[in-house]
């Protein structure tokens, strides 16, 4: 009965904000947990785990929910605190913060595939997606909606950032189903996409009539339909031409034919498209998603007896409700609705088991992501309770979670044997885990930089204005006339062939130089060679970039304005992308960020270093050593950034990816084992320096004031807890020997303690 009250209650609340849900009902929540768990500890004759102290606590829930381990201040805050209530207030802290949402955005990077670029995709769409990713996070969105966002998500990416989920794989549709179905279904079809699943019950079928719901996605871009349809025009003319030719032939046509094919020809279609999309690289390539009608058929080699080759798949869905699509409506639309509903029998399950294994190590049905009839979950009343639960909370996922921090089972310690899924599992305690690559890599920050969860703004401003510039480029091109514009392409075109023969002959003495040696003369036409190259990018910006943007400006703002040119925007010098980068350097009023001017960086630079000054007084820093601190800041904020802020995923022989991040190329596709370059890069990296970690002003080396212990600092700072009374003689035995506070950092963080989860 309690148990029933407990959900109507959750049910009848709005939607969470989790600052201010009732702490009470959170706790009733998880109490229900705890009785459950109980239950089950009972029935299985294992025992509940001990409770974990506050410095297991504290490190656990920081990683878990905020992706670093606290700082120094935090650490020393937290454990000195008499608060009865101070771990349920950290947990709503942390879930509250945008520690949380970078966290997330990695957690969630990982299952989606998150990257900071696309193949064949303009970099609109990743940075667009990113947005999308990041604000449903600090917004708190619903998973529920979140999902339904993503899987109904069409048109521009600077409108709806979510159609990155499709453009992830574009003009994939079978693929993207396969994928769709694995991360929020929990079911692994792809087998059945060129036959009968062979150890599942899915037909290949099944599989084709759930890929007709999204079959339709394709990319778009639309920018240059006005010139399209004026080379369509000409075309049309050209055929018109040709059958008033040949009705008053007397040759039978073959004249008129004749000309006709000379015509078409000379149009040169495919020189003309290059000339129109050349002054645009990759920034419109392709930026939005639409849904067209399309049939999808089942394939020529079909062999099975449910079908025959080339029979039409109408949209079905795999189970639980049907979806009867009504009259245009959407069917990528209907199937996001079907997925994300709370009568869907996968959808919660899978989201619970997620989040479950996001704080215990190991999901309560293994695998969560290949559920079959066959799966047994570990605590089936646990599972179904957490289901309803999900459902009653409206997918508040910080709710979910504060729920789960809360029980007795989660501020256990940690069961040390390494999780299996062939074993069982009661979860008298989270299991023991390495932390993951970005966990390690923002718990470095955490140390390094005094604000480790401020979001790199100027990063999102560079996001806003690639999203922005793209966004000009294709209304820019939608505003232009067509035929003018095919027009401008021709008169580009006898300039092009020009230049042509010219680039050939250099090209040509370029080889016999090379042939004979000369490397003058060689020397002296690759100068030769790039200055065409730029004489040729300069006439492209002049006579075709910059009056389609200007045509832009005046249909904006009026007959007088005119585009603004970011002074301070750093061209890439390569003249082949003159064009490209001349358009990231315009700007117009409604695309974007305005271009920072010279005074407005000194202003930000200006407002950093009056932050950091703020810090440093309160943090206590005698006013000699204030601009030193100052200058520290400034450096930490640029080079100690988390993880979710840099390149997803890292360049090659980032930390990161020595860690084990993610290619972000398959679904949760990162290394959790140790390898030897782990381990070089903790012991002769250049992690533990006088410009990070070790300086003087670090979060690190600030907690060792004169009067502290500095073992015990050092210890509160790298793991979270005091030294045992074993450690602190070591210590004494080794800083007699010569030893100093950086060794001691470099030996705790070579430890496993520091990698694992306790």
């Amino acid at each position: 009965m309690e148990h029933a009250k407990i959900l109507l209650a959750l049910a009848l609340a709005p939607a969470f904000a989790l600052g201010q849900a009732d702490p009470a009902l959170i706790r009733s929540a998880a109490s229900k947990i705890d009785a459950l768990m109980a239950d089950h500890w009972k029935a299985a004759g294992v025992a509940p785990g001990a409770p974990a102290g506050d410095e297991v606590f504290l490190r656990r829930v920081h990683l878990d929910l905020a992706g670093r381990i606290p700082t120094p201040l935090e650490t020393r805050a937290f454990l000195a605190s008499g608060n009865p209530s101070k771990r349920e207030e950290l947990v709503r802290r942390l879930l509250e913060g945008e520690g949380h949402a970078s966290h997330f955005q990695n957690f969630w990077a990982d299952i989606l595939r998150l990257k900071s670029y696309f193949v064949n995709t303009a970099n609109v769409v990743p940075s667009a997606y990113r947005r999308f990713i990041r604000e449903s996070l600090r917004s708190n969105k619903p998973y529920d909606r979140f999902a339904r966002e993503l899987l109904s998500a069409k048109g521009y990416a600077w409108d709806d950032g979510a159609v990155g989920y499709y453009l992830r794989d574009p003009e994939m549709p079978l693929e993207n189903m396969a994928l769709t179905t694995r991360v929020f279904l929990g079911t692994r079809i792809e087998c059945a996409q060129c036959h009968d699943h062979p150890f599942d019950k899915w037909k290949q079928t099944e599989f084709y009539r759930l890929a007709a719901f999204t079959y339709g996605n394709r990319t778009v871009n639309e920018a240059f339909g006005h010139a399209r349809d004026a080379i369509r025009a000409r075309e049309q003319s050209i055929l018109d031409d040709f059958k008033r030719e040949k009705a008053a032939s007397s040759d039978g046509g073959k004249a008129a034919e004749q000309r006709k094919k000379e015509r078409l020809e000379a149009m040169e279609y495919r020189k003309i498209v290059g000339i129109i999309k050349s002054c645009v690289g990759q920034l419109l390539s392709p930026v939005g998603l639409e849904r067209r009608e399309a049939v999808l058929k089942l394939p020529s080699d079909f062999r099975h007896a449910d079908g025959k080759p080339g029979d039409v798949m109408r949209p079905a869905t795999l189970f639980g409700s049907a979806v009867e699509l009504k009259p245009g409506e959407d069917p990528a639309t209907a199937f996001a609705n079907w997925v994300a509903s709370p009568d869907n029998p996968a959808f919660t399950k899978v989201i619970v088991n997620r989040l479950w294994r996001k704080m215990f190590g190991a999901a309560l049905t293994e695998p969560l992501d290949d559920l079959r009839p066959g799966s047994k979950s570990a605590i089936p009343a646990l599972e179904d309770h957490l289901v309803g639960l999900m459902v009653a909370l409206r997918y508040d996922t910080r709710a979910f979670l504060a729920v789960i921090a809360g029980t007795r089972a989660y501020q256990a310690e940690t069961i040390a044997a390494e999780f299996s899924p062939d074993q069982p599992r009661h979860f008298q305690g989270p299991f023991l885990r390495r932390m993951t690559a970005e966990q390690a890599w923002d718990s470095l920050v955490a140390l390094a930089n005094h604000e480790p969860d401020e979001p790199d703004r100027e990063r999102e401003r560079a996001d806003d204005r690639r999203v922005a510039v793209s966004r000009m480029v294709s209304d820019a091109y939608l505003a232009f006339d067509g035929t003018r514009l095919l027009g401008m392409a021709y008169a580009r075109l006898a300039a092009e062939k020009e230049w042509e023969k010219r680039d050939g002959e250099v090209k040509r003495q370029l080889i016999t130089a090379r042939r004979d040696g000369d490397k003058q003369a060689e020397l002296t036409l690759r100068k030769k060679e790039n200055e065409l190259r730029r004489e040729r990018g300069e006439a492209m910006v002049r006579d075709f970039l910059m009056p389609v943007l200007a045509n832009l400006a005046k249909a904006k703002g009026g007959p007088d304005a005119r585009p603004v040119v970011d002074e301070l925007y750093r061209m890439n010098p390569n003249p082949t992308v003159l064009a490209v980068e001349t358009w990231r350097r315009m700007y117009l009023p409604g695309y974007g960020p305005a271009p920072k001017s010279a005074q407005g960086i000194v202003e930000d630079a200006k407002a950093l270093a009056a932050r950091q000054r703020a810090l440093a007084a309160a943090l206590g820093t005698p006013p000699a050593q204030a601009e030193a601190f100052v200058e520290y800041g400034a450096k930490a904020s640029a080079m100690w950034k988390r993880a979710s802020e840099l390149e997803s995923p890292a360049p090659r022989g980032h930390f990161l990816r020595t860690m084990g991040q993610s290619d972000r190329d398959f679904v949760e596709n990162a290394n959790l084992s140790p390898s030897i370059p782990q381990a070089l890069a903790f012991m002769n990296g250049e992690l533990v320096s006088k410009t990070g970690l070790l300086s003087p002003h670090s979060p690190l080396m600030r907690s060792i004031t004169p009067d502290a212990d500095p073992a015990e600092a050092v210890y509160l700072s790298v793991m979270s807890r005091r030294p045992t009374p074993l450690e602190r003689e070591a210590w004494k035995a080794a800083s007699a020997g010569g030893a100093d506070i950086g060794d001691l950092v470099h030996a705790l963080l070579n430890t496993k303690q520091f990698l694992f989860i306790r």
